[in-house]
């Protein structure tokens, strides 16, 4: 080996203990692991370390090593978004799929709202913030895939860690988090071509590219991919079934890429046609590994983002920006959510709950943001901006629903429930527990 990949060893390890160094803090203040992750590459970027003299960031992340870690980073993304589109289950529609239409379709129309607004006053007043392939429309759909996008993963585990999984505000959470999802990573595949500036006919044939990969993805790799988690072999050797799955996923990865998109979109694409109805004891035995290699490299791209990252460069106006754009996030995707959720029938006190779990950002919003800044759609510093809007949009969710959802105190000293903690629906099991993890 030679000596560039030697230290990107010895830099996973420094990202990685920086990262365990931070967890007693970010465990105590009730945050998740994403935000201890963000805070490691700031940490090791010119944010921070790059203050003390020496030039530290170059010095420990030396750009031969990058290469190497930039790789594991992918490697870290994929797998992760990969476990993410098996985590969906669009049957949390069934029997209430008009509810969490209205929702999702009012959390996505506000922020389009709002984006529009931002785009327009970006171009008209900082066009140094727009990069080059950032044209008012394209702009303004970047802006919303932002603003609209939620971290169905990490809002899951606050959820859990809250008790709501089983609840109407669970459920309604969780359906809508999904069908966003879906949508938003749609939206991440067409920019690609379009922010090419590709002629049309270029334009529309990405397009009819991507939907036959789509097709292809459901109605070919599915039925297979049924077929393999059924087999009596393939329950028996675990083992078999996890190396048949990582090498569709690199697959499809890498097809993405071909086509013109991230690879993280082929990835979740995978994850998205995975079968639900699998042996649990297999899907642990599957799911399970990848989804740990997955946490153990994502930190390693969390730190290159942060390598790229200067905070204290923005400067007054850069964080009075970064202000108002986690002010057009929350309220955007929290009014839209909350006029959904009340059309729908939710008590008031409820529909606010919703919103806010809704508001979870995570790694997907940062890929997002990788994504715009490598098409060219936003520039380094407005890149910055909104890393430490979203980032900061994440940190009062997990406190706010603790006391959207904690029991008031009565006089006698016991707690009354505020919220219903009723089962979603009839065809929940019988008797599920309210206190199981996500």
């Amino acid at each position: 080996m030679d000596g560039s990949s030697t230290t990107a060893l010895a830099d996973i390890a420094v990202i990685l203990l920086i990262g365990l160094l931070l967890s007693p803090l970010r465990t105590r203040l009730r945050q998740p692991v994403v935000v201890g992750e963000i805070a490691v590459g700031v940490i090791l970027g010119p944010s921070v370390l790059g203050l003390l003299p020496g030039d530290l960031p170059d010095l420990l992340f030396p750009p031969q090593a990058r290469t190497y870690l930039a790789g594991i980073a992918q490697l870290g993304i994929v797998f992760t978004l990969f476990a993410a589109g098996w985590e969906l289950d669009l049957k949390q529609l069934h029997g209430r799929a008009r509810a969490v239409l209205a929702v999702t379709v009012a959390s996505v129309a506000v922020p389009l709202a709002c984006a529009a607004g931002l785009a327009a006053a970006l171009v008209a007043g900082r066009p140094h913030l727009v990069g080059g392939a950032g044209s008012p429309v394209l702009l303004t759909v970047f802006l919303c895939i932002v603003l609209s996008a939620t971290a169905l993963s990490v809002m899951a585990r606050i959820a859990g860690e809250n008790r709501l999984q089983s609840t109407r505000i669970g459920a309604m959470a969780a359906a809508c988090g999904a069908l966003t999802d879906v949508g938003v990573w749609c939206a991440v595949a067409g920019l690609a071509p379009a922010a090419r500036g590709a002629g049309t006919g270029h334009l529309v044939l990405a397009l009819v590219e991507l939907a036959c990969y789509s097709a292809v993805m459901a109605f070919l790799v599915r039925p297979l991919l049924r077929r393999l988690l059924r087999r009596p072999a393939g329950g028996g050797h675990p083992s078999l079934v996890l190396l048949a799955l990582g090498s569709g996923i690199l697959l499809s990865a890498w097809i993405a890429s071909r086509l013109g998109v991230h690879p993280a979109v082929g990835a979740f694409a995978f994850g998205l046609v995975m079968p639900r109805d699998a042996a649990q004891e297999l899907r642990n035995a599957v799911e399970a590994p990848l989804r740990n290699a997955g946490a153990l490299l994502v930190p390693v791209f969390f730190a290159l983002t942060g390598l790229s990252v200067d905070l204290g460069g923005l400067g007054v106006a850069g964080l009075a920006a970064a202000a108002v754009f986690l002010l057009v996030t929350w309220g955007g995707k929290f009014a839209g959510v909350r006029i959904g959720a009340r059309l729908a029938g939710l008590p008031r006190r409820e529909a606010v709950a919703v919103g806010v779990l809704l508001n979870t950002k995570g790694l997907g919003e940062v890929i997002i943001l990788t994504i715009g800044r490598d098409l060219g759609i936003i520039g380094d510093r407005l890149f910055a901006i909104l890393l430490v809007g979203a980032v900061a949009a994440t940190l009062p969710v997990n406190p706010l629903v603790r006391h959207l959802t904690r029991p008031p105190e009565r006089a006698d000293g016991a707690g009354a429930a505020v919220l219903p903690r009723q089962q979603v629906d009839a065809a929940a099991p019988a008797g599920a527990d309210d206190t199981r993890g996500a």
